[in-house]
This record gives structure tokens, sequence and C-alpha cells, in this order.
């Protein structure tokens, strides 16, 4: 079966890396997660999985007013979900209400991540992503 863009309706590109696989966008560069594959995907980049921001997964949100954009997996809408920062700043997110997984536009995984405390080591993450999916790293040279 092959997995379909909630932002944009084309299809999902598989990308494998350290056994862990990624459907992305190749037209909106957006990112969806299967449930457990952040998880995987901060272990396999040497990210600690158990910051407390991971905590918003528990979260079930709301469905949006008008953008109806839908999971993947089971075609349910997605449920809007904002994640607070140790330090302030926040990102929403959309996750499937059955949660089958994560949809992130275009860097909002990123921004999530970024959000973790400095001692979660996320931006290993960050940057290994930011390669990955070919998108421009914020580190100044």
């Amino acid at each position: 079966m092959i997995s379909v863009c909630p932002r944009c309706d084309e299809s999902l590109f598989i990308l494998e890396f350290k056994d862990v696989q990624v459907d992305f966008c190749h037209k909106c560069k957006g990112v969806w997660l299967d449930a457990g594959e952040l998880e995987q995907l901060l272990i396999r980049t040497g990210a600690e999985s158990h910051d407390p921001v991971m905590g918003f997964q528990a979260e079930k949100g709301k469905a949006p007013r008008g953008r109806r954009q839908l999971c993947p997996r089971c075609d349910k809408p997605l449920h809007e979900v904002i994640v607070n920062g140790h330090h302030g700043g926040s990102v929403m997110i959309d996750q499937c209400p059955r949660d089958h997984g994560i949809w992130f536009d275009k860097q909002e995984l990123q921004e999530l991540l970024s959000l973790f405390s400095p001692e979660s080591h996320a931006g290993r993450t960050i940057e290994f992503l930011n390669e990955i999916l070919g998108q421009p790293s914020n580190k100044k040279k």
C-alpha cells in the first residue's frame, strides 16, 4: 500500500536510514513517522528518547477546523497537538487519533527536537535529519 501525504495528496517516499523507515513527501518536504519511529530515530542518532517533551504523545489533541489532513494509515483526520519546550517555544504537530503516527510539516520535526533539553543531545538528530533530507542546517560557522 502506498501512503499518501496528508498535506498535498502526493505519494510518500520511504527513506530508510539507521534501520528506521521514514515516509517523506518530496513535494512539501513533510515527514510521517509511524508509532515508535521517533524514539528509534533518537536512539539511533545518539540522542535521549526520554526527554519530557516526548510527553506530547499522550495528548489526544483536537481535530482542526477547516483544514483536514488524513492519517496515511487509517484515513482518519489528524489531530493538532501543541508541544511546549523546556525554555519556552512551541510547535504544533499533527498526530493520528488512533496512535498510528505523527505528521511533521517541513522542518517541524527539527523544531520539535529543538524544544528538547540540551542534555538530550537532540541536536545530533537535527543535524542528521538536515543532512538526510537535504535541508539546510541552522548551525552558524
